[in-house]
C-alpha cells in the first residue's frame, strides 16, 4: 500500500525535476488526518484512488503548475504502479477540469479558465446556499458542536499562517453542512464542483487578511444555523461564496501565467 492509516506519508522529489516534467523537487505529504480519510474513515483505497488523492492535491496546492506536463510513465515509475491506475486517475482529473488531455501531445495541468470558474462558481452558490436553508432548520446541538470546534481551529492555524491546515479546516466546515442537509451525495456533488474553484480558493488565502476575513464570514454562517434561520444562513453563505469572484480579477493580474486566454 502506498497510503497508510496509521502514520504520515512523505513523498519526497516523486516526480523527477527540470524540463517541465513535473516541476521540479517538491514534497507531498499525505496526513492520516487529512479532510478525505479523516471524514471519510477510509480504512483502504485502491491504487487508483492513491494516485489521485497524491496528483489531485499536488495540483490544488499548485506544486503542480497549471499549464505543466504529467508524464504517465514517470508518475507510476515513481509510484511503483503500472500505467493503468494513472490513466485512470488522470481520466478521473481530466473530468474535474483539473488536467487535460492532448492526443499525441501530452498531458498537462489545466490552466485557470475564468469562464469555467464562474460557471463552477455560480454553481456552487446554488447547491450551498440551498444546502445551507435545509442545515439551518434541521441543526442540532452536535452539529454546532462539530462546527464551533471546527472554527477554533480554523482560529489557532490562521494565528499560525498555516494556510494547508486552514484549508482542510475550510472544506470540512462546508462538507459538515453539506452533510447535515440530509440529501444522499450532496457532499460529493459539491465538492466536485468545487474542484475548478479549489486553487483559486487555495492561492487567495495568501491574501494578508483573506484568512481573517474567512473567519468572520464563517462565525456568521454557524451564527445564522445556530439560531435556526435559514434566510440569514443562506445570506451570509452568499456573502462567503462571492468574496472569491471579488479577488479572482485580481489574482488575473497579479499572475497571469497561471490563466488560460
Amino acid at each position: 500500500m502506498l497510503l497508510r492509516q496509521s502514520q504520515s506519508v512523505e513523498w519526497r522529489s516523486i516526480f523527477g525535476s527540470g524540463n517541465g516534467i513535473l516541476g521540479g523537487d517538491w514534497i507531498l505529504q499525505l496526513r492520516s488526518s487529512s479532510r478525505n480519510y479523516r471524514e471519510q474513515k477510509v480504512v483502504s483505497v485502491t491504487r487508483k484512488d492513491q494516485v489521485y488523492t497524491i496528483l489531485r492535491q499536488a495540483i490544488i496546492s499548485s506544486q503542480l503548475s497549471p499549464g505543466e506536463a504529467i508524464r504517465k510513465e514517470l508518475v507510476a515509475s515513481q509510484l511503483g504502479v503500472s500505467r493503468t491506475p494513472v490513466s485512470d486517475a488522470i481520466n478521473r482529473l481530466a473530468d474535474e477540469g483539473l488536467v487535460e488531455i492532448y492526443p499525441q501531445t501530452g498531458t498537462f495541468v489545466a490552466r485557470l479558465w475564468l469562464d469555467k470558474i464562474e460557471t463552477a462558481q455560480f454553481v456552487r452558490m446554488a447547491l450551498e446556499t440551498a444546502a445551507i436553508r435545509r442545515t439551518a432548520e434541521r441543526s442540532t446541538p452536535e452539529l454546532l458542536a462539530r462546527l464551533r470546534q471546527n472554527l477554533e481551529r480554523q482560529r489557532k492555524a490562521a494565528d499560525r499562517l498555516d494556510f494547508e491546515q486552514f484549508y482542510e479546516l475550510d472544506e470540512a466546515m462546508h462538507d459538515m453542512i453539506c452533510d447535515a442537509a440530509g440529501l444522499a451525495g450532496l457532499r460529493e456533488i459539491a465538492s466536485k464542483e468545487r474542484s475548478q474553484i479549489d486553487r483559486v480558493r487555495r492561492l487567495l488565502l495568501h491574501y494578508e487578511t483573506r484568512m481573517i476575513e474567512t473567519l468572520i464570514e464563517h462565525e456568521a454562517i454557524i451564527t445564522a444555523i445556530a439560531e435556526k434561520d435559514a434566510n440569514r444562513a443562506a445570506k451570509a453563505m452568499e456573502t462567503h461564496i462571492s468574496q472569491m469572484g471579488k479577488l479572482l480579477l485580481h489574482l488575473r493580474e497579479k499572475r497571469p501565467e497561471l490563466f488560460g486566454s
